[in-house]
């Protein structure tokens, strides 16, 4: 603990000195009406962020993996591994993209080599690490490390063609005794990657928006909704699974198998100790892998609907290379998002609306479990520019209220009270250099990003670096 104080007064430090030396020395600085005004007025080709520090997340994962604090990277959070990947997407097609507008080549082959070229990065991006795989393996990780339990991300070893990624080296005594403490948080487990692969649509889709980068993210969008959907669609339809305990070694055994197996079978029995899965073939632990032999016919039936739900994912103007719509005084988008959740899913409208200096996301949730609905509003301004003296600040707050079933319990009609507040300040230290600070206050409640179900608050520091 005593390192890592050190390093956030370094950090706060640095970030103090840097802006010293920025207005000292110079000869180009801004008046302060001037930044003000470009605050309200600019928007940055590109933004990367780097989220060095939440906690308490961290605290947790360097607990998991008993290092000391800076082992806690081992293990990232939901935040941090979806800005590294968004950081690596970003900076990828924003690369194409200059090529594309400053090349000298003729306007055919510079076409050829921008939408090959960008094709062939995410077909990369892919199996690397940092890519959209390692990422959906990430978020699953994320809620394991909240409960102690270590593991292994199989797309570190960069698996090039591989058809199955494993999170591996979780041991069946740890998921038994997540079960035992908190059966929802086993079942958000299992749909957490395909959380993160949203996640990143809808990141990709709010910069390309908000900051009018008009990269070439289509790609992207598509890869991961449609791996999403036929993933969550493919489970219900086949009798999938049967082979991984032949195929897997000591080393290689997942966590859970067919996610979406998994996550339809704890949700309709959530009171089944872990173990009654029955000993594993080999004859040591239990049998974790899931089937659709394993299911009953309605678990099956609603896995299914959750597959043709997915198809809501695709309804947005943006998945066709839409990036803006006129909406009154405003321009605008909007997007569709269905989410598998701890109890059950999350079927939600978003709509983006933007005109300087205000940047505005409104989202409409409809969380249902099995047989109710539990409506949600949220509303969230970004980057509203802001100077106190001779400080300049963009503001990004948020706020989430609604209801979601009783202790997260697939089979109730109970609600509870759902609501979210955040705060995010980024000071504007230099034209490319901009510390944040974020403040999360939740309730007890599912959020996608949010490793936590229970109440909490945290806080994340890190910094935005603006091109």
């Amino acid at each position: 603990m005593k390192n890592f104080i050190l390093v956030i007064i370094c950090f706060f430090s640095f970030s103090s000195v840097f802006a010293q030396t920025e207005n000292t020395y110079n000869d180009d600085i801004q008046t302060n009406e001037e930044q003000n005004d470009n605050l309200k007025n600019s928007y940055p080709a590109l933004k990367l962020d780097l989220p060095l520090f939440d906690l308490p997340y961290q605290i947790d994962a360097m607990n998991t993996v008993g290092h000391g604090f800076f082992s806690s990277y081992a293990n990232p959070s939901m935040a941090q591994s979806l800005a590294l990947t968004l950081n690596i997407f970003s900076s990828f097609q924003f690369g194409m993209k200059y090529f594309y507008d400053n090349s000298g080549l003729n306007e055919t082959l510079k076409k050829i080599i921008y939408y090959i070229g960008t094709g062939l990065g995410e077909f990369i991006f892919i199996y690397m690490p940092g890519g959209s795989g390692w990422l959906h393996e990430e978020y699953h990780r994320a809620v394991l490390t909240r409960f102690g339990a270590n593991s292994f991300n199989g797309m570190n070893l960069f698996p090039i063609g591989a058809s199955v990624i494993y999170v591996s080296n979780v041991k069946d005594e740890d998921l038994s005794r997540i079960k035992k403490e908190s059966p929802p948080d086993l079942i958000r487990i299992y749909e957490a990657g395909i959380e993160g692969q949203y996640l990143l649509i809808e990141r990709l889709q709010r910069n390309n928006f908000f900051y009018n980068q008009n990269f070439l993210s289509e790609y992207t969008y598509w890869y991961n909704a449609f791996n999403s959907f036929s993933y969550v669609w493919l489970s219900s339809m086949a009798q999938n699974g049967i082979d991984l305990n032949e195929t897997e070694t000591s080393d290689s055994r997942d966590f859970a198998g067919v996610d979406f197996t998994a996550w339809v079978y704890d949700l309709f029995r959530s009171n089944e100790a872990y173990e009654d899965r029955g000993i594993h073939p080999s004859g040591e632990g239990v049998n974790r892998y899931r089937t659709t032999t394993n299911l009953t016919e309605a678990e099956i039936n609603y896995l299914r609907l959750q597959g043709y739900l997915q198809i809501l994912n695709f309804m947005s103007p943006m998945m066709f290379g839409v990036k803006s719509l006129p909406m009154g005084e405003f321009d605008g988008n909007f997007a569709m998002r269905h989410y598998l959740t701890s109890f059950g899913m999350d079927i939600s409208a978003n709509v983006y609306l933007k005109k300087k200096p205000f940047n505005i996301v409104f989202i409409f949730h409809n969380y249902a479990n099995y047989t109710n609905w539990f409506p949600a509003i949220e509303a969230e301004l970004i980057d509203y520019p802001l100077t106190i003296g001779k400080l300049n600040m963009y503001l990004s707050p948020r706020v989430l209220i609604g209801m979601q079933p009783e202790n997260q319990v697939f089979k109730t009609a109970s609600p509870e009270f759902l609501g979210l507040f955040s705060l995010r300040v980024d000071f504007n230290v230099s034209k490319y250099f901009l510390p944040y600070v974020d403040f999360v206050f939740k309730t007890n409640g599912w959020v996608a990003g949010n490793e936590l179900l229970k109440a909490n608050a945290s806080v994340r520091a890190g910094t935005s670096f603006l091109f």
